[in-house]
């Protein structure tokens, strides 16, 4: 294979692709599918909301209930537990029962649950119900993006989906500056209240079609037919015009490692957790490491720290404007070897250069996130409609996996050697080996149709 990810006409186990990718390509009105980006896109904000809110509101639940470190500690992890078992469990429940009518019930929940955290009594009561809640949070992104690219057309998926990514990541923006002002005005419990905003949009849920690709490649073509016509479709092919997708009784994890298709996924499940490695190591230790290691004032450290969350903002949008014309691959492999380097910098940096040091430091966060952001795109491209939803929904709990391990390897480093070296190592091996794969194992998605 030439050290590429093989490609659908390479490889036989792979359907072909369907009529419908046609249809979606073709002439239309679109009226509907140009909103989809931009709905679910809202509600996946709240989604981002309630995963991070817990991180502002510590300090007033921990002052209330008069938390010790180690209860802080599980109170962060079990969102990011629940957040685990959700991305992996639902991805494969979407596909089987359809995007939508799973998709729905777990934003339901999760903003039930947003209520339920708001008025919880105690902190095991507040533990239990953040784990729950994280299943349901886990659950949503991926199986939004997956609808989102199901019906997005090839030329401009990438900026379909980047409006979509737009909003989904304002959530984190949004509650890192806005919850410091708003714990004084209404208090932590209204916090996780607000995490039930999309219960607002459930009386528009039914206006969104089931993904038309999952209806063709379980054999539903009317059923697809009549969902390309909601969403604004032009014309549709008759019955006997439809080329038809083979599909599979297999459990869609299985198909995940079965032959010609587990080296797609060893290669993808590497590249999310190689970059989520460093991308949740950096953002939730470098203000520590800023502070401990390099002498910098924790005020000093929390402003640079804030710059690269307003910076952070734009990153989708400029991706949104460009990954269409640049492709994929070519700007992430050059961020995350950027970020590589900036990490072996920080190895050598001596500590008196503070403005080098939050220099390489701010570089390999906005390099590493650039990687981060386009694994979703990546993922959603190159693996076809039978199993994109459990791809996604694994890539995501790797990358969970990643956010829970890595707070406690970074800790034990640094308690047992008293120096950073080891960590930066760690994160520029990671995001070395990250670009690797970016350029000699993956192809080029930008401008081809996705497979179903």
């Amino acid at each position: 294979m030439t050290g590429k990810v093989a490609t659908a006409t390479s490889n036989p186990d792979r359907p072909a692709p369907s009529w419908v990718g046609s249809v979606l390509d073709g002439e239309g009105t679109w009226t509907l599918r140009a909103k989809v980006p931009w709905f679910l896109g809202l509600i996946i904000l709240f989604d981002s909301w309630d995963a991070v809110i817990v991180a502002y509101t510590l300090p007033s639940i921990s002052a209330e209930w008069g938390l010790d470190a180690l209860q802080k500690g599980w109170l962060i992890s079990a969102g990011y537990g629940g957040q685990f078992i959700g991305a992996m469990v639902f991805g494969a429940l979407a596909e089987r029962f359809g995007r939508l009518r799973v998709f729905w019930p777990t934003m339901m929940a999760m903003s039930l649950l947003a209520i339920a955290c708001a008025f919880s009594r105690s902190y095991h009561e507040l533990l239990a119900l953040r784990l729950v809640q994280g299943v349901a949070i886990g659950a949503g992104l991926p199986i939004a993006t997956c609808y989102v690219n199901e019906v997005a057309a090839t030329a401009t998926r990438g900026r379909f989906y980047g409006s979509f990514q737009t909003l989904m990541t304002s959530g984190f923006a949004i509650a890192s500056f806005t919850s410091a002002w708003l714990i004084d005005v209404i208090g932590w419990r209204m916090l996780f209240a607000i995490g039930a905003m999309p219960l607002l949009a459930l009386p528009f849920a039914r206006m969104l079609p089931e993904s038309p690709r999952w209806l063709a490649a379980r054999g539903r073509d009317d059923q697809a037919a009549e969902a390309l016509k909601r969403l604004g479709a032009g014309s549709i092919p008759g019955s006997g015009k439809r080329n038809r997708t083979s599909t599979s009784e297999r459990m869609p994890l299985g198909l995940l490692f079965a032959p010609g298709q587990r080296h797609r996924s060893a290669v993808v499940a590497l590249l999310w957790f190689s970059t989520y490695l460093v991308n949740y190591g950096l953002l939730t230790w470098i203000p520590t490491i800023y502070v401990s290691m390099f002498g910098i004032p924790i005020a000093t450290a929390l402003r640079f720290n804030t710059i690269v969350a307003a910076v952070s903002i734009f990153l989708p949008v400029i991706m949104r404007q460009t990954v269409d014309k640049t492709g994929r691959r070519p700007p992430v492999i050059a961020c995350t070897a950027l970020c590589g380097v900036a990490m072996v910098l920080l190895m050598l940096l001596p500590v008196e250069r503070r403005g080098l040091v939050i220099a390489a430091a701010i570089v390999g966060q906005l390099g590493i996130s650039i990687g981060a952001l386009t694994l979703w795109y990546y993922t959603a491209e190159v693996f076809e409609t039978r199993i994109r939803s459990v791809a996604l929904g694994a890539g995501s709990g790797i990358a969970r996996g990643a956010s829970m391990m890595t707070p406690l390897v970074v800790g034990l480093v640094i308690a047992e050697t008293g120096s950073v070296t080891l960590v930066f190592m760690t994160f520029g091996i990671s995001a070395f080996v990250a670009s690797g794969l970016w350029l000699f194992a993956t192809r080029e998605t930008a401008g081809r149709q996705i497979d179903d």
